[in-house]
């Protein structure tokens, strides 16, 4: 099993990134292994595939001050997406730009969600469509999810929604009220006032009143 990358090997994988970016040709792609560090952190990065080494003789020109036992080391297509992943997950990104877009629009309402918030909105969404009577289209919720901005520094989920949406967020809050925890409701509640409203109870039908008539 594949460990957790650390900060030093995240900083290999970046040079190795840069370097693959900006080579012109396929000899360029490669960089010499050097130093102790360097080394145990291209071996790990080796070992969980993100990277590749060859003899260097094979791939950079020769040097005659170089050891014949030297390696290169060339990032793979799995270190991209890693490193990718990596800071898409630690990097402020900014917004998309349909997210920027619905900012400026009155119609949508930026909300700030906590990461179990988020979990929540995503599993009522998914759960959509067998909902009976629900008040947001499926389609309307994955679109802000999709578009959703993280905001690192606050550890926020930022979501652009429409009215039909903050009904959507209020009804999966409420259902996971009565199922789960209640903190969600209370919070986005007590933060932007979102409420699911009570059902209303049916008005008693025409028999039933005709029936309470007093036949004198």
């Amino acid at each position: 099993m594949v460990g957790k990358i650390t900060g030093g090997q995240w900083a290999v994988l970046e040079r190795l990134a840069e370097r693959e970016q900006a080579a012109e040709t396929v000899r360029q792609t490669w960089m010499p292994v050097g130093g102790t560090t360097e080394a145990e952190a291209v071996r790990a990065l080796e070992w969980a595939g993100l990277c590749r080494t060859v003899p260097a003789e094979e791939v950079l020109r020769a040097n005659s001050s170089r050891p014949t036992t030297a390696r290169a080391v060339r990032i793979t297509p799995d270190g991209l997406n890693a490193l990718a992943w990596h800071q898409g997950r630690t990097d402020a990104a900014p917004p998309c730009p349909a997210w920027t877009a619905k900012a400026a629009d009155p119609a949508y309402r930026e909300i700030a969600l906590q990461p179990r918030e988020m979990l929540l909105l995503r599993r009522y969404t998914h759960l959509l469509p067998g909902l009976a009577a629900a008040p947001a289209a499926a389609g309307t919720l994955w679109e802000a999810l999709i578009e959703a901005h993280l905001d690192t520094a606050a550890n926020r989920w930022r979501l652009q929604l429409d009215g039909t949406g903050l009904a959507g967020l209020a009804h999966a809050a409420h259902l996971e009220a009565l199922a789960g925890q209640v903190a969600p409701r209370n919070r986005l509640h007590r933060a932007y006032d979102l409420t699911h409203p009570r059902p209303v109870p049916p008005a008693p039908c025409a028999e039933a009143a005709v029936g309470m008539v007093n036949p004198e």
